[in-house]
């Protein structure tokens, strides 16, 4: 039996959103697997995109097994070079997924493409990973680009008055000369903007050659102190001030798992070098 649920008929979270959370899949899968019947909720089988479900009561299934919800997770990477952000790749390049466990199974939140570093939040915490992506919650992002010369005074202006990206004209948040170094100069950018490749494309714009790109802020979060190719999970300080950017009030009732101690680990896959590739494909991001 096959049931319709209109949006907002009924209180909850969005099915989607729930199987993204307890690791599923990612949120666009999730709805792959509801649009083609393989999701019921307590008996009956859903297809309708926008039903909501109560994640601690409802009975969910895909292909007919229990969807048990997960402890929310949040870990932290320091994102090297040379790996693309997906969950899989059919050209076989390498993505961020084989710098971390195979278990639990989480997600990254946004994207970096291959040639930027720097801090990427991987979560199972779907409501999370929305709020983060969405301009709404204006939750800045902060990135280093290192150039080989100094930028005159009027090129500064010209990228702080804003540059136009697809028909739409970006001011950044800030944008400074940080410090002169003996590989070039370094640039802090930072701007609310989820757009693809935005750093990459304003500097562009503006004649600025970037030697390398790093993002080292989202929000409150920073990746100071994680190795390249390092992770660690959130520490509680850092998830509260995570939630509360984002206007988020997480009652004792969520499962919500956390690490105190912020241990960081070095994945050996960042250690190695990069496969060969005879593509020069990049995913989306900065």
């Amino acid at each position: 039996m096959t049931t319709e649920v209109e949006a907002g008929a009924q209180p909850g979270e969005r099915l989607q959103r729930v199987l993204a959370a307890a690791g599923v899949a990612s949120r666009r899968k999730a709805e792959e697997l509801i649009r083609s019947g393989r999701v019921s909720v307590d008996g009956q089988v859903v297809t309708k995109l926008g039903t909501r479900v109560d994640p601690l009561r409802a009975r969910i299934k895909v292909d007919g097994k229990p969807v048990r919800q997960q402890a929310f997770r949040y870990i932290l990477m320091n994102k090297p070079s040379g790996f693309i952000t997906t969950t899989s790749d059919e050209r076989d390049r390498r993505t961020v997924m084989e710098l971390l466990p195979a278990k639990p199974r989480l997600f990254p939140v946004g994207r970096l493409d291959r040639d930027t570093e720097g801090l990427l939040l991987f979560t199972n915490d779907g409501e999370v990973a929305n709020r983060v992506m969405h301009p709404r919650y204006k939750l800045t992002k902060e990135y280093l680009v290192l150039t080989p010369q100094k930028p005159s005074d009027r090129v500064m202006l010209r990228v702080r008055d804003g540059v136009e990206i697809d028909g739409k004209r970006v001011v950044p948040h800030e944008f400074r000369i940080v410090r002169e170094t003996p590989d070039g100069v370094l640039l802090s950018v930072v701007v609310h903007e989820g757009m693809n490749r935005i750093v990459r494309r304003m500097m562009e714009s503006a004649g600025i050659e970037v030697t390398k790109l790093s993002r080292v802020r989202v929000g409150p979060l920073s990746v100071a102190g994680i190795p390249r190719g390092g992770y660690r999970e959130l520490t509680s300080g850092e998830l509260t001030s995570l939630l509360q950017s984002l206007h988020l009030d997480r009652g004792t009732h969520d499962s919500t798992e956390v690490s105190l101690q912020g241990h960081t680990k070095t994945s050996r896959a960042a250690q190695s070098s990069p496969k060969t590739r005879t593509s020069s494909g990049k995913g989306r991001g900065a």
